[in-house]
């Protein structure tokens, strides 16, 4: 009987110790290496869809030096994402907008051409309209998460290098846009899947605009708690070379709406 009960502690104390196991490695490893996927998509009605890319959490150098940038993308700094997301693949369209706003703001008039003449308020409504209608969280890019995801690993002016020779196979600017937006996904991806974050509309971000960046590393950064513009990123389809690059700044008053104004989204992971 002894024995017995013996065994009977050891498979009890087995079985704790392996739901341990099996909590510590749900912790560990969580969703991000386990459950999630690299792409995802949400339906807003009406067949119309918006698809996101997984951006896993790393390291990255933000800004540029002086001799490559303005002044306003020095210091150069380490920044971590240490959380994963997904990005909008796309910039929102004007269908997207249609399907969710009941109207269409926009200077050039498209169903797949990114939506214009949008300011940060109404992005903002827009954002809370998208999840109420699908009971997900989403927000604007940070400033940090936008730069991370469209330098994808790279350390170059663009994700394809430093030559601008190369970059209207990426973008619509300045030089082949034809002084319009073009529809949406038309240029090639960046090396993590992303269309459109050079060129065709600048994309608002969440932070508030500060020049220059904090001093020193940072983990996650969300800008400055107050100011007077919100940033904005990518370049639109009138700027020349130099205004359409990963580390460029913007930035204009929330309020703001030209017909080289668009956005994305960040959805958020649960």
């Amino acid at each position: 009987m002894k024995m017995n009960s013996n065994l009977t502690i050891i498979a009890v104390v087995l079985g704790i110790a392996s739901v341990g196991l099996l909590y510590n490695y749900n912790q560990t490893f969580g969703r991000t290496a386990v459950n999630l996927s690299k792409t995802d998509s949400i339906d807003l009605g009406h067949g119309v869809t918006m698809e996101f890319v997984q951006i896993h959490p790393g390291s990255f150098t933000m800004g540029s030096s002086l001799h490559v940038g303005e002044g306003d993308e020095a210091l150069e700094h380490k920044v971590s994402i240490t959380k994963p997301f997904y990005l909008g693949k796309y910039e929102v369209t004007q269908e997207q907008w249609g399907a969710l706003m009941g109207n269409n703001p926009s200077h050039f008039k498209g169903e797949q051409l990114p939506v214009d003449s949008v300011s940060w308020d109404e992005a903002q409504l827009f954002v809370t309209k998208l999840q109420e209608k699908t009971g997900r969280r989403f927000t604007l890019p940070t400033e940090a998460q936008w730069e991370y995801a469209a330098r994808a690993g790279t350390t170059t002016k663009w994700d394809f290098g430093d030559s601008e020779s190369m970059l209207g196979g990426y973008a619509w600017f300045g030089e082949n846009s034809g002084e319009a937006t073009h529809p949406a996904g038309q240029k090639k991806p960046n090396a993590w899947g992303l269309y459109d974050m050079y060129g065709n509309v600048q994309e608002w971000c969440n932070d508030w605009y500060a020049s220059p960046y904090p001093q020193g590393d940072a983990s996650d950064p969300q800008g400055p708690n107050s100011g007077e513009s919100r940033v904005l990123r990518g370049g639109a389809w009138g700027d020349d070379f130099t205004m359409v690059r990963s580390s460029y700044r913007n930035a204009a008053g929330t309020d703001a709406k030209t017909a080289g104004i668009g956005f994305r989204v960040v959805m958020m992971v649960e």
